[in-house]
């Protein structure tokens, strides 16, 4: 069985959890884990640099970012993205007022959580938060993750970080 983790956080993580994530990300891949992100700047991309290529990255749409991930609507396929656009629907409080490239970045946090068929959640979520709670994608995956029953091991918490450090940075 496949072990995953989702590592995602905010666009303006602070330089040195940068560090702590990318470090984290490496231990994990040492230890068998792939990685769910979704390509943003900040948070995914550390998480990607310590992740290599045990990663799963979903995009919103092909090639964002100059990504190279086959993980977005046209390989997904449309039920399985329609499916996925109804989850994220669900856990979003404004969903239908967004436009519609918001709504596929909404809808690619689904797949970082749940995975490529949405029946296999990670088994947990590695993040940063400024204020140890969330919103925009990040606090999309957390409402997922906290529907699905995923952990969520906030960085930005100095308990959680310490665990971390502890158990996967040596």
């Amino acid at each position: 069985m496949l072990r995953t983790y989702t590592g995602i956080g905010a666009r303006a993580t602070p330089p040195e959890l940068l560090g702590v994530m990318t470090r984290a990300a490496f231990a994990l891949l040492k230890r068998g884990y792939v990685l769910r992100s979704g390509h943003a700047l900040g948070a995914d991309s550390a998480f990607e640099r310590g992740a290599g290529h045990a990663a799963q990255i979903f995009l919103p749409v092909t090639g964002w970012r100059g990504s190279t991930s086959t993980f977005h609507a046209g390989t997904l396929g449309a039920e399985l993205w329609s499916r996925a656009r109804g989850i994220a629907a669900a856990h979003h409080p404004a969903f239908a007022g967004l436009s519609r490239f918001v709504q596929d970045l909404h809808t690619r946090n689904v797949f970082q959580v749940l995975g490529p068929t949405l029946d296999c959640p990670s088994q947990f979520v590695l993040c940063w938060t400024a204020d140890g709670e969330a919103s925009g994608g990040t606090g999309q995956a957390l409402r997922i993750a906290a529907a699905h029953g995923v952990p969520v091991y906030n960085l930005q918490r100095a308990r959680e970080r310490a665990h971390v450090e502890r158990h996967l940075i040596l």
